[in-house]
């Protein structure tokens, strides 16, 4: 079964919004700068994305994931495209339609299998569910 790695769901998902969480005490003052907000909103931002991220398992050939605690199911032709996000272990899967609050479904990844060229079965797989739907 392809998923999403467990241990970095465990670090993306839930150790990373907590670690960033605490951070915002060390530039949050009793007195209210506005200087502060230059460090305060990309962290208020990376917490927001960091928790936002969705837990991927393909089980039986179809795509389902889990953001909180429900898991939903995606059907190939939802999917419009996927790929490796700029946020280090994550991805993302572009949508037909527009999917609160990024527009696109962020994941977090499977194991990589190289070092300098990134490889993931799990986009792989998609990438060629998704390809096949088109042809069809």
């Amino acid at each position: 079964m392809l998923r999403s790695h467990p241990s970095s769901v465990f670090v993306l998902k839930y150790y990373a919004p907590l670690l960033l969480f605490g951070a915002t005490f060390i530039f949050w003052n009793s007195r209210f700068r506005f200087g502060a907000l230059v460090i305060l909103i990309p962290l208020f931002l990376g917490i927001f994305f960091t928790a936002s991220l969705a837990v991927l398992r393909i089980p039986d050939g179809t795509v389902h994931y889990r953001r909180l605690f429900s898991w939903r199911k995606l059907h190939y032709d939802e999917i419009s495209g996927c790929g490796v996000s700029w946020v280090p272990g994550t991805g993302y899967l572009r949508l037909r339609r527009f999917l609160w609050p990024w527009g696109k479904l962020y994941f977090i990844l499977d194991g990589n299998k190289k070092l300098f060229r990134p490889e993931h079965p799990l986009l792989r797989y998609i990438q060629e569910h998704i390809d096949a739907n088109v042809a069809l």
